[in-house]
């Protein structure tokens, strides 16, 4: 099958986590968040390039940080991010020259070979596919101050990174983003509603993403353990 470029997109604020900096450069067992999603998409056969998508801000930083990394230096490229997610993703893809590209979230630090596989395997079905997990937890509307309805969860999925596009298919969608009535909260909602099916493929839910202090204390320790493992020989 065709190569494949991946666009990992680190512009989002840290502010949740109690940082100023940006949450893809908010350290994590010794380094970056970013650095794990990196070191996964870099070391992956069928990916050409990795193109990491940052805040103007921080363009210097990620840029040394890549150059004064052996791993990364010769397959990523750094490009400025946009006011909005979709332009940040807008302006990584116009830097990819395949057919197919991959969109993640630099802030799910723990995206595997295997989850970006299970996607790479709907390209002969469909344009467009994304990550999914089941819900397990029970679901229930609101009704102003009273509980509503509950939810049927065996209808419902977690929607995560990374996605699958064919290259053409989502730069052209990005041209009908002033038609719609809100900015998509995700790429794929722009591919539906240009009428495309989006298909899915199974991920991980250890590939959860990284937003909470909570959420980054859960991240320290899975690192930990995997780092305990690995000097164990485990």
């Amino acid at each position: 099958m065709n190569k494949i470029d991946a666009i990992i997109v680190g512009a989002g604020s840290g502010t949740r986590l109690g940082h100023s900096i940006p949450k893809a450069f908010v350290p994590i067992c010794g380094e970056p968040i970013l650095y794990y999603s990196l070191c996964v998409f870099c070391s992956h056969p069928q990916i050409s390039s990795v193109i990491l998508v940052v805040g103007a801000d921080m363009l210097n930083q990620a840029k040394d940080f890549i150059s004064s990394n052996e791993i990364f230096k010769n397959k990523v490229q750094v490009t400025i991010g946009g006011d909005e997610r979709w332009k940040s993703v807008e302006n990584g893809i116009s830097l990819s020259t395949n057919e197919w590209v991959l969109i993640h979230d630099a802030a799910r630090p723990f995206v595997s070979h295997e989850v970006i596989n299970s996607l790479l395997e709907k390209r002969g079905e469909f344009e467009c596919a994304i990550t999914v997990t089941p819900e397990v937890d029970t679901i229930r509307t609101i009704d102003g101050d009273k509980c509503g309805i509950t939810v049927d969860r065996s209808k419902l999925l977690r929607v995560g990174t990374p996605q699958l596009f064919r290259r053409k298919l989502i730069m052209s969608a990005f041209n009908q983003i002033e038609k719609m009535d809100a900015p998509p909260t995700d790429e794929a909602a722009l591919i539906e509603n240009q009428g495309t099916a989006v298909g899915y493929a199974w991920g991980d839910p250890i590939n959860f993403k990284i937003t909470t202090k909570a959420d980054l204390k859960i991240a320290e320790a899975l690192l930990e353990k995997r780092n305990q493992q690995v000097r164990m020989g485990g």
